[in-house]
């Protein structure tokens, strides 16, 4: 998928990449080693959680556009490992790495038939990936932040995957926030109930939560 690592984290990065994956996780339930996971980032680990967050921190660097491929094998990789970790479940083959083909539910309402999240995917990817590279007259950083946000909405609502919905879609905002040159905030398991998940009532919210966290 990479052709080098030609961009490698500075420290700083690092340390963002360490706290956005150990809270990522926490949000649901699962418990990730922060020393572990910070070996794996000095070593430039290229599975799990870990390995997900570097190469969307390369494809970023490079500019380079989410595919199909892309994204389910960043679900395949974080949902293929999270039974190592305290609180995660291992999943049945066919749920790692690939779209949907059961039902699932978000917040107690039905997401999406599966039979439409091939082409419900295809509109998501094509708005990130529309996403301007930087700010100009019409577009500024707020106006930016907000896409991304509208994204973050509308990968959740769609919930492609039989798992790891919330974790892919936390990291594929960490993709667009380094792809636009911004620093990115992570997602805090602990103040997620009051911050985070009401948000998901309305993609207004998402966009002021986001512009928040985003100072």
């Amino acid at each position: 998928m990479l052709a080098g690592k030609e961009f490698s984290m500075t420290p700083k990065q690092k340390e963002i990449a360490v706290r956005f994956i150990v809270e990522s996780d926490a949000i649901e339930a699962i418990y990730s080693d922060e020393l572990l996971v910070r070996r794996q980032i000095d070593q430039d680990w290229q599975e799990g959680h870990v390995g997900v967050l570097l190469i969307l921190h390369e494809l970023a660097t490079h500019r380079m556009p989410l595919t199909h491929e892309i994204v389910c094998a960043m679900q395949g990789l974080i949902t293929a490992e999270q039974h190592l970790k305290q609180g995660g479940a291992r999943l049945k083959p066919e749920y790692v790495g690939q779209y949907r083909k059961i039902a699932v539910n978000i917040g107690g309402k039905a997401a999406p038939a599966f039979e439409k999240v091939p082409a419900l995917m295809d509109e998501w990817l094509k708005q990130a990936n529309s996403i301007p590279l930087s700010h100009s007259y019409s577009v500024n950083h707020a106006d930016l932040i907000r896409m991304i946000a509208q994204s973050h909405f509308q990968f959740e609502t769609i919930h492609p995957f039989a798992d790891g919905n919330g974790r892919s879609g936390r990291a594929f905002v960490y993709y667009l926030y380094r792809r636009l040159g911004f620093r990115p905030f992570y997602f805090s398991a602990v103040l997620r109930f009051n911050d985070y998940y009401r948000c998901f009532a309305d993609p207004a919210m998402m966009e002021d939560y986001f512009l928040k966290r985003s100072k």
